[in-house]
């Protein structure tokens, strides 16, 4: 897949063919502009939201049919099995983070619709607030940076801590910043940086064993969104608004892993890319009472970056999609791994209805339907181009069940539970 803007990272522009493909990318790049202009969805018309149901699944964002950055979003209907189009955010949200805020979302930093002169997209400083009882969408509090490639992490007291990142287009440099966002109040800056700027890195608030409520930041690359990946990690204390460098470092180099909190306390971290570009098989487990990392008993069945770990309601983890390479040959993947914390094992399941990497996967809850526990999986990308599939998970039955399609194409979009 040829692609020009760079979308994280895709592939190594070699040394022969270096022209023919830059070439293309500015014929490809004028005519998705050319076309973005021609169906901007952010023009100035008045929209009137649909209001959604609570433990309806928000999906908003990402990349259309055409590459283009878009902010439309829709809702799953959880009760009619149904997607719901309604008012798109105020500006596009590309690789972006949507999580809880207060009483609504958040949707956070991405790259937006806008190039500059050298066609590298500009990246959001502002949020968007989702008010699930208005359906509507209002200017949330404004990051300190531009963001993307960033990672965020939900503290015990709610607000929402922002890590690491990208914050200029042009040379994608890594920061080494955090700041914290809480409701009603300005973004605010940690004072502490991290020992080492992070562009891609993974975080999780760990809920219980010896550092709880501490946040775990672990890989990522501190050069550029080039090698080298790190081995590296982290751990934010809130209380003390400290960074502290773990006492042992990760089994593997890696940048955009996954990290998941688990109920024992731990972190699995599965997949990314190594310094050849590759995906990784591997996964590791961090445990915060040795401050250690340590691979899993196996490794998961295929080689993931840019998958979806999702934790379920019997503290399994769902590890589901992603591709094999950020490379020019790579494999869009259909295939999903079970890790279960009480054997340290990855257990293969059936496989999705579709290929997709850059999908979501977010657990229903809330609905009062029998969809509670199951897990809507939808959009990424595949053939080239964004997705408007999607399909459900049920961990009793361990099968995939496609659903009416979306509305819109998503690739790289973001999706969370109405609360």
């Amino acid at each position: 897949m040829l692609v020009c803007d760079g979308r994280r990272l895709k592939f190594r522009i070699q040394a022969i063919g270096r022209i023919a493909i830059a070439i293309a990318c500015v014929v490809l790049t004028l005519a998705v502009t050319a076309n973005a202009q021609a169906i901007d969805p952010f023009i100035k018309v008045k929209c009137v939201p649909a209001v959604p149901s609570k433990g309806d699944v928000l999906v908003t964002g990402g990349e259309d049919l055409t590459e283009t950055r878009t902010g439309q979003t829709e809702f799953f209907h959880p009760a009619t099995g149904q997607w719901i189009a309604t008012c798109p955010t105020k500006v596009a949200h590309d690789e972006a983070q949507l999580v809880p805020f207060g009483t609504g979302l958040l949707e956070i930093g991405g790259e937006n619709a806008k190039v500059n002169a050298k066609s590298d997209h500009l990246l959001n400083r502002n949020t968007e607030f989702y008010n699930s009882t208005t359906g509507a969408f209002k200017t949330g509090p404004g990051l300190k940076l531009t963001l993307e490639d960033f990672a965020v992490a939900i503290l015990a007291d709610g607000s929402i801590f922002v890590v690491g990142g990208i914050t200029n287009p042009d040379k994608e440099l890594p920061v080494q910043t955090a700041e914290i966002l809480v409701s009603g109040k300005p973004s605010k800056a940690v004072k502490a940086k991290m020992t080492t700027p992070r562009a891609a890195p993974c975080a999780a608030t760990m809920t219980g064993g010896a550092k709880s409520g501490q946040v775990l930041i672990a890989g990522g690359t501190n050069t550029s969104e080039f090698t080298p990946q790190l081995n590296t990690a982290e751990l934010y204390n809130p209380v003390t608004g400290t960074f502290t460098a773990t006492t042992h470092p990760m089994n593997a180099a890696r940048a955009y892993a996954v990290c998941t909190a688990l109920p024992n306390g731990k972190v699995l971290i599965t997949g990314g890319i190594d310094n050849a570009f590759n995906a990784i098989d591997t996964a590791e487990i961090y445990d915060p009472s040795t401050d250690s990392f340590s691979f899993t008993g196996n490794d998961m069945g295929d080689a993931r970056v840019d998958h979806s770990a999702t934790l379920l309601p019997d503290g399994t983890v769902l590890v589901a999609g992603g591709e094999t390479s950020y490379n020019f040959v790579t494999t869009k993947l259909n295939t999903a791994d079970i890790f279960d914390p009480g054997t340290g094992t990855f257990t293969p399941t059936v496989t999705m209805n579709d290929h997709r990497d850059d999908n979501t996967a977010t657990v229903i809850s809330g609905s009062g339907t029998a969809l509670d526990g199951k897990v809507l999986i939808e959009g990424g990308f595949f053939g080239g181009q964004a997705e408007s599939t999607a399909e459900i998970y049920d961990p009793v039955g361990k099968t995939f069940t496609a659903t009416a399609d979306m509305n819109f194409a998503h690739g790289e979009a973001n999706a969370a539970v109405i609360p």
